[in-house]
């Protein structure tokens, strides 16, 4: 179901990634093609008839996985895709998942969280401001959803500072 973007892929992404997200979420083009080199970092996608039709973006170590960005074709939403692809991703590793949303104050952003615990995530209280990733846009307040058991503030400190030495340096 989900296999790896081949590199050559890269430009179908970045063109899913910039109709999916803010361009405050997203790094510029030849950023985010660079995290391709890194063996931390891998995107995954569900294809067919070579068409990306949704993707996830992963930051990993030997603790955590870090679900940067998930987003599905918007020709091809309200097909359950969205969840089908979340739950292969959480069925590919045992190790707990985290993932930031915006703070749940609006339809939007709580449709997103309700989605997310309706695949089994659970809201945290730790909330933070994201650091800039791409130039020229602003911050963005967070919080953290884990997976598949809720995780105290102390553990998502921890993994906290190993975004902003990993994910947010790149």
């Amino acid at each position: 179901m989900l296999e790896q973007l081949e590199k050559d892929e890269f430009e179908q992404l970045y063109t899913l990634m910039t109709d999916s997200f803010p361009p405050s979420e997203i790094r510029n083009f030849k950023r985010q093609q660079m995290l391709l080199d890194k063996p931390d970092y891998n995107v995954y996608i569900l294809r067919e008839n070579g068409e990306i039709l949704a993707f996830f973006a992963e930051w990993t170590n030997a603790k955590y996985r870090f679900l940067e960005h998930l987003a599905v074709n918007e020709k091809h939403r309200s097909r359950g895709l969205g969840s089908k692809t979340l739950q292969a991703y959480t069925d590919m590793s045992s190790k707990p998942v985290v993932l930031e949303v915006e703070p749940p104050e609006d339809e939007i952003q709580r449709r997103r969280v309700k989605f997310y615990e309706r695949n089994g995530f659970h809201l945290s209280s730790y909330s933070y401001i994201q650091p800039v990733i791409n130039v020229g846009y602003d911050t963005v307040p967070l919080v953290m959803m884990t997976y598949p058991e809720p995780l105290d503030n102390s553990t998502l400190e921890e993994i906290k500072d190993w975004l902003d030495q990993t994910v947010y340096k790149s």
